[in-house]
């Protein structure tokens, strides 16, 4: 196989999980690779076809896709050709005769060419060693780019009788286990590398000024090759319009342009003949342009996989490249009115809760990279990358004793255990069928709130010292370094956050004298402002008073039920009433 390797692609040797894949093609296994972009996903079932002879099927999304890779391998003297719907009668028939008398290696095809009946004739006279699943996540109904005609061929193609390769750069396991159950892939033939690409940079930019952002960049990289992505056609030509004004030289690819028009655009800017491209999600899928620079995501995509997708055509030559993301509240709008117009219930349920895994992205102050890793393998393990936004921005706060606290209590347990079980017992709660309440670490973090805890979690997951398998934690043996070197640990963490509303939980019994005398002053405040006195503050946030007695509008603002209005209005007369009932207890 490495003969073939060097002699057809100039190789001395496999990326990781290609051997694999080819091994299992050539036992004729049938077999699913799940590769990053760029990772060589087509070599995997080109260079077994080579190999087996005969003919290798490929079933492939997008007409440009099955250009790209047939003129890629007749360039490397490989017999290859596709049929599509824009092929004239005659270069059909032509290529229908070569096959039968087998001078062709290597046929690409879309789905749809299957409801021809005189295509599927021509497959049963062909001999037909190995069948190709080209962005094989088009197959799965739980993919970010399902293609039910994808997923409709997958019997006719199955009754053919070679194994299956089925290929693809994003897969969640829900995608995997339905591809699998579809193609008859076993487990044991699944091979899944790291989506991890070390010379991408992955920035998050809430500006409101995206404009300015975008042409200013493109100034800065005059001389770099990049894509801008925008949700819509509309804001694709009003981008191109901008440009034209800046003398910004670009094209644009969307799928309302004549077919001439966007071959005639990817053409130019994949030959380098134009350095930018501003497009929507039609642009891209199988363009292997290696020396994109950066990707600009000028709107929030609708979910990860689709974002990295995008994101990840840039720098497959293994030079440093930039994925930049843009977003504002409106375009989190503008995705959940696209998934309300999704009929199925199911799948509706099913990208509203891909959007919100989206939007938590912009919001996380962990590692960029990592983030993406954790969403398509939640069991890899995790280390910062150094380079997003969030590794470059400076934490201020040291964790380090808080680290020591959750290591300390995670390994006392003695199992791996899920995160809210941690959570519950470094904070004290009960746990009647378990000893962990016999723990010297039990209770050690009451005074923390859930979502505190989570935070750090978080930070020593996705700085290597915490495994997360089957959804369960464990240690790293890298925390030793915190354990016995005394390392410093740092994260975002703010005990204090104006924008934070906290829930207390404490064991602190409510002052029943005070609780008394605050609503004494909520009755008084609600007949001076002819108001009833719940709408000033309800008992419930009366009862946090009386638990937590706090004497400063800092402290009042922690406490839930307490709003900007209530603080300035409000607060003052209760703070008053807090400090006075102090000094006479």
């Amino acid at each position: 196989m490495e003969e073939i390797l060097q002699k057809y692609y100039g190789y001395q040797n496999f990326r990781e999980g290609q051997g694999a894949l080819i091994d299992y093609a050539v036992e004729g296994r049938s077999a699913l690779g799940i590769l990053p972009t760029g990772g060589g996903k087509s070599i995997c079932y080109q260079v077994p076809g080579i190999a087996l002879g005969g003919l290798t099927l490929v079933i492939s999304p997008l007409i440009s896709l099955m250009k790209d890779q047939v003129d890629a391998l007749t360039a490397a003297g490989i017999e290859a050709a596709y049929l599509n719907s824009q092929q004239k009668e005659a270069e059909a028939r032509a290529i229908e005769r070569g096959l039968i008398k087998g001078e062709y290696r290597f046929l690409y095809v879309a789905p749809e060419r299957f409801d021809k009946n005189d295509f599927r004739y021509l497959l049963s006279r062909l001999d037909i060693r190995l069948i190709a699943f080209d962005e094989a996540h088009c197959i799965s109904k739980w993919g970010h780019d399902f293609r039910p005609s994808y997923r409709q061929v997958v019997g006719r193609v199955m009754s053919l009788g070679a194994p299956c390769m089925a290929v693809t750069a994003t897969a969640t396991a829900d995608v995997r286990k339905d591809i699998q159950s579809l193609l008859h892939i076993s487990d044991d033939c699944v091979v899944e590398t790291s989506i991890k690409r070390d010379n991408l940079a992955f920035k998050v930019d809430p500006t409101f000024q995206k404009d300015k952002m975008v042409r200013r960049y493109i100034k800065e990289h005059p001389d770099d090759s990049g894509i801008i992505y925008a949700t819509t056609r509309k804001q694709v030509e009003a981008l191109s319009e901008q440009f034209r004004d800046f003398k910004i030289s670009h094209t644009i690819y969307h799928a309302g342009l004549p077919a001439e028009v966007r071959a005639e655009n990817q053409t130019a800017f994949v030959n380098d003949n134009c350095s930018v491209m501003i497009a929507t999600n039609a642009f891209g899928m199988g363009i292997d342009k290696s020396n994109v620079r950066y990707v600009i995501h000028y709107n929030l995509p609708q979910d990860l996989e689709s974002y990295y997708q995008e994101a990840g055509r840039a720098g497959r030559d293994g030079l440093t490249s930039e994925c930049i993301l843009l977003y504002s509240d409106q375009d989190i709008r503008l995705q959940q009115f696209f998934i309300g117009n999704t009929q199925d219930e199911v799948i509706q349920d099913m990208k509203k809760e891909k959007l919100e895994k989206m939007v938590q992205y912009t919001k996380t102050t962990q590692c960029l990279q990592g983030t993406l890793i954790n969403y398509f393998n939640s069991e890899e393990h995790l280390e910062p990358c150094g380079k997003c936004t969030n590794c470059l921005m400076e934490a201020d706060y040291d964790m380090t004793t808080e680290a020591k606290k959750l290591l300390s209590c995670l390994l006392r347990m003695k199992t791996p255990v899920n995160r809210s079980v941690l959570t519950k017992v470094i904070r004290g709660e009960s746990f009647p069928r378990h000893d962990f309440e016999h723990l010297s670490t039990f209770g050690l973090m009451k005074e923390y709130e859930t979502k505190a805890i989570n935070g750090f979690i978080d930070t020593l997951l996705f700085n290597g010292y915490v495994d997360e398998i089957d959804g369960r934690l464990s240690v790293h043996p890298s925390a030793k370094e915190v354990l016995l070197e005394n390392m410093q640990i740092m994260t975002h963490y703010h005990p204090v956050d104006y924008n934070e509303r906290v829930t207390i939980h404490t064991l602190v019994t409510v002052d029943d004298a005070l609780f008394d005398v605050l609503k004494k002053v909520r009755k008084t405040l609600a007949e001076e402002m002819k108001i009833p006195p719940f709408t000033i503050f309800s008992d419930r946030t009366l009862t946090l008073f009386a638990q937590k007695q706090p004497t400063t509008k800092q402290e009042m603002f922690q406490i839930e039920g307490v709003g900007s209005y209530k603080l300035k209005h409000y607060c003052p007369r209760f703070i008053e009433a807090i400090k006075s009932y102090q000094t006479t207890v």
